[in-house]
């Protein structure tokens, strides 16, 4: 009698956890151990378990090195308790079983099923096995879409189901789908923030954190006992990078906003990641508490937006970089030095005049509109303040009153936008079926309208959260005047100053200077509300 040595294969999922404990892998183990002993012909080499492992493909440990006994020569029998436990994918099963063992030697044994490569070499019961292969194959694309609709439900209710919390936050103790911040990681993350607006761009700040040994999101994650792993690490120890810092920087966690499903898998047999287009990532807000204020993430990202490189041997961008435009042509205005290296005469100028392309070229003398700005600003200040005085006569329900009628005429006006390319859109479709389009018109035409009708969504969103500061009552509306109250006491101009309080700085050939401050339309209804107010005192007296 030919004697075989033989490997029994344990598998269990999470999913297949859930089920019971009939599939449990010591209620496996006990089984297969029994009937190999039971069996003269059988000699057991060894027990291979695959705890916790899908059984969608064959990327697993004890599998792997099942596979390399085997093409030792140290195995030639496989018993596994059924075909689901050794593999649920219906083309890669089959295949095993058909060519791959066979061609290598090894018997292959299914006690659930009743199967045995040596004896069921022909006849009508392996009409059965194809069967059972494509049944788990079903069970798991079925496993997989509950799971993955699951998680989508998760993920708009807000919850985290991500492995690890982001730098910044922990998993609640108490609740593994709630994030809580970190004492200590979240005070990094301000400071990165404070480090941008103060003028340093992401190189130089990875450069002070890694030169004052802060430790950077894998090592601290390490220095608390979480385990991380990275296939970009270069040093005995990770460092921070550029990419570290813009990531933090850009990521809308840090405002209490939750960001999810960036990433997904093809299907659930390829499990190659593919990236989420933005507009169906599922975007939840006040998850969780706050690290950084919206106002300054906001700053923030405008900041990254626009030409913020910083000069050779300097350590902070210049103050008014990416800020200073032409107001004839609007070409970004750049620094040029028209003296020497001991007399700098350093001008803001036109690009394009230097480039030829026909603008006449403005320009004006650095320490000039630095001078000029810092007043300005000084003055807008000062407006705002004078405002807030006559704010606190003017009566709070009647002013809401008169804003919720503007922004509600205004979400009106724009429903009715959204009706029209509904239709418009409707009507596509319905040309489309009797011919009057062909496919690629109906695409071209459909896709224009659809990015009209998101954009109109957007707009309607962001009108009727304006609405509900007007109804939570004035001291909502009144915030701006807030931010510009804080630097009331200022001494002189600061990069973090000018990204707080300005949109954006207009030169014109005549030196004329244009200055756009941030809430500027505010600011304006704000005016005319007063001045309505007089315009009914005075027809009142008269």
């Amino acid at each position: 009698m030919k004697k075989y040595n033989t490997a029994i294969y344990l598998r269990l999922s999470k999913e297949d956890e859930k089920l019971g404990e009939s599939d449990s892998i010591i209620n496996q183990k006990s089984m297969l151990v029994d009937f190999v002993n039971s069996k003269e012909d059988l000699h057991l080499v060894k027990t291979m378990i695959d705890d916790g492992y899908s059984g969608g493909n064959f990327e697993r440990p004890a599998f792997k090195e099942m596979m390399e006994l085997i093409k030792n020569r140290k195995i030639n029998c496989i018993v596994v308790k059924d075909f689901s436990r050794f593999g649920r994918d219906f083309t890669e099963v089959g295949r095993y079983l058909e060519e791959i063992f066979p061609f290598m030697g090894v018997r292959f044994i299914s006690l659930n099923d009743n199967y045995d490569s040596l004896k069921n070499k022909s006849g009508i019961e392996n009409l059965a096995i194809p069967f059972k292969n494509l049944v788990n194959d079903a069970y798991l694309r079925d496993t997989s879409i509950k799971i993955r609709s699951s998680l989508d439900i998760k993920r708009k209710k807000g919850d985290f189901i991500g492995s690890f919390a982001s730098y910044g936050y922990l998993k609640d103790p108490n609740n593994k789908n709630k994030l809580i911040v970190d004492e200590i990681a979240s005070k990094v993350v301000q400071d990165i923030f404070k480090y941008r607006l103060q003028g340093f761009n992401i190189n130089k700040i990875s450069e002070k954190l890694n030169k004052e040994n802060v430790l950077c999101p894998m090592e601290y994650k390490k220095s608390i006992g979480i385990k991380a792993s990275t296939n970009f690490k270069k040093n005995d120890k990770a460092l921070w990078t550029p990419k570290a810092i813009f990531r933090i920087l850009e990521n809308p966690l840090y405002i209490g906003t939750t960001v999810q499903k960036k990433v997904t898998t093809v299907n659930h047999k390829v499990k190659k990641l593919v990236y989420v287009p933005k507009e169906e990532r599922i975007i939840v807000e006040n998850t969780h508490e706050p690290i950084i204020s919206k106002e300054v993430f906001e700053m923030v990202q405008k900041l990254m937006e626009i030409d913020t490189r910083t000069a050779p041997n300097e350590e902070k961008i210049y103050l008014l970089s990416g800020f200073v435009k032409c107001g004839e042509c609007g070409a970004n205005l750049i620094r040029r030095n028209y003296g020497t290296k001991e007399k700098p005469y350093i001008y803001y100028t036109c690009s394009n005049k230097k480039n030829q392309k026909g603008c006449k070229g403005s320009s004006i003398k650095v320490e000039s509109l630095e001078n000029i700005v810092f007043n300005a600003i000084k003055k807008q200040i000062e407006a705002t303040i004078t405002l807030e005085d006559i704010l606190s006569d003017i009566d709070s329900e009647s002013y809401a009153k008169t804003e919720k009628q503007k922004l509600n005429k205004k979400i009106e006006e724009k429903e009715q936008d959204l009706k029209k390319y509904q239709l418009i859109k409707l009507k596509i479709y319905e040309d489309l079926k009797i011919g009057l389009l062909n496919e690629e018109e109906y695409t071209d035409f459909t896709k224009g309208y659809s990015e009209k009708i998101v954009h109109i969504k957007n707009v309607i969103s962001d009108l009727k959260k304006e609405l509900d500061n007007v109804l939570n009552g004035l001291t909502e509306k009144q915030l701006w005047i807030e931010h510009f109250k804080k630097y009331n006491s200022i001494k002189k101009l600061d990069r973090e100053l000018i990204i707080s309080l300005i949109e954006q700085i207009k030169i014109y050939t005549d030196k004329t200077t244009e200055i756009q401050f941030k809430y500027e339309n505010e600011f304006k209804d704000l005016l005319e509300y007063k001045q309505s107010l007089e315009q009914v005192q005075v027809a009142c007296n008269g």
